[in-house]
């Protein structure tokens, strides 16, 4: 295998689709949110891709049954006539972080293959790290058009989460959720990318409930969100648990007070 390549398991007729991209990456944040989209939606896998700048080895799956590492793409039809229909993304891996080349061409490829199912338009999930929580996970917008904040920004005003668009300049994107935005740009497309705010060192489903949440608003379709629920709180759990341990080791780190020096004295 030389360059990437996308196995076409059925090409089915789609209306006007949304593109939505959920691959691993920071707490797992868009991976989760891809799955639980598309275990509700019941959505259909009709492509797979396949890339020689995945990493060089092979999944052992359930039976000792060895599978090289993709990329997969499903389809959902909307029952509503005068609804999208959608395309989503999700998968084992991303392309290395060292490896900028191969991230322009497997995005490359994501971009031909659904464009010639007529998309035009681009969700892309993930997370966006944070060195402390309070509350809530928020979201974090960005999106391809300066006139497009005004549009997105009417479809999550009811959202439960905050969303929150960032005024000043800076910060980036990294991986599959920026760059098929801003190369989807360059093909005259259009989109959003929404990154929930997580510590990042944890499978985070908070944080992928809450882009989720903000998703299924822009689309206007309904969710059950009860397992996500569940993989919260084992989340918030962790979470506990983690705050705890730095709190007891900033304690250990911390130099005795006075009152403690002086009863070593006496």
């Amino acid at each position: 295998m030389k360059e990437t390549i996308i196995y076409v398991l059925e090409r089915p007729q789609l209306r006007n689709p949304v593109f939505i991209e959920g691959l691993p990456g920071i707490g797992l944040v868009g991976k989760l949110a891809a799955d639980h989209l598309i275990q509700e939606l019941n959505a259909v896998k009709f492509a797979e891709l396949y890339s020689p700048h995945f990493m060089h080895q092979v999944l052992i799956k359930r039976g000792s049954i060895v599978e090289l590492m993709k990329n997969e793409f499903y389809y959902w039809k909307n029952p509503d006539e005068r609804g999208r229909d959608i395309i989503i993304i999700t998968g084992d891996q991303q392309v290395p972080p060292t490896d900028s080349p191969g991230h322009y061409e497997v995005v490359g490829k994501m971009l031909d293959f659904v464009s010639g199912f007529g998309v035009r338009e681009i969700i892309t999930m993930g997370g966006y790290q944070v060195p402390e929580l309070q509350g809530e996970p928020r979201v974090l917008a960005a999106v391809t058009h300066e006139s497009l904040v005004d549009h997105y920004r009417k479809r999550l005003e009811t959202c439960e989460v905050e969303v929150l668009w960032r005024e000043d300049e800076g910060g980036a994107i990294v991986g599959a959720a920026g760059l098929l935005l801003g190369l989807g740009k360059l093909r005259s497309m259009y989109g959003i990318s929404l990154l929930g705010e997580s510590l990042g060192y944890i499978v985070d489903a908070k944080a992928a409930k809450s882009v989720l949440s903000a998703v299924t608003k822009i689309l206007g379709v309904k969710v059950d969100m009860s397992a996500l629920d569940e993989r919260a709180k084992e989340t918030e759990e962790i979470l506990q648990k983690v705050q705890e341990m730095q709190r007891a080791m900033l304690e250990q780190q911390l130099p005795p007070s006075h009152e403690e020096e002086d009863r070593g004295y006496l």
